[in-house]
């Protein structure tokens, strides 16, 4: 049986407004690397993309990339969790942050992330030390 170039696909999950053009460059950097596709889920609460977005999108197409991109005006961990855990062909997650999920989570009390079946990529921006 032969392999798509990109039967594996990473998950990314954003939030407009929360979006740091290096976490998309790492994220696209990830792909090429596994060699996987790309679905991003992305909480927004309109039509119009971000503009970081809207570049990662030109750059997929440029690249020859396959990806989906689904948006929702409200996006709760455990909703990445099932999303990754229900397609048997999603290899990696990437979250830009382990912290403000929990505002959107309707029981903050839970890890929903211990359930994921798949790696869990966290790429917050480098904090400026304060010296």
């Amino acid at each position: 049986m032969t392999r798509s170039k990109y039967d594996r696909k990473v998950l990314l999950a954003v939030r407009a407004g929360r979006i740091d053009p290096r976490l998309l460059v790492s994220t696209r950097s990830l792909c090429q690397r596994m060699g996987a596709g790309l679905d991003i889920l992305m909480i927004s609460g309109g039509d119009e993309l971000p503009v970081e977005v809207a570049e990662l999108i030109k750059v997929l197409r440029a690249d020859g990339m396959t990806y989906t991109l689904t948006q929702k005006p409200i996006l709760r961990r455990r909703d990445i969790v099932d999303y990754a855990n229900t397609r048997e062909c999603i290899s990696t997650v990437v979250i830009d942050s382990l912290e403000g999920w929990e505002s959107v989570a309707a029981d903050r009390t839970s890890n929903p992330w211990a359930k994921l079946a798949c790696p869990l990529v966290t790429a917050a921006p480098a904090k400026t030390p304060n010296y």
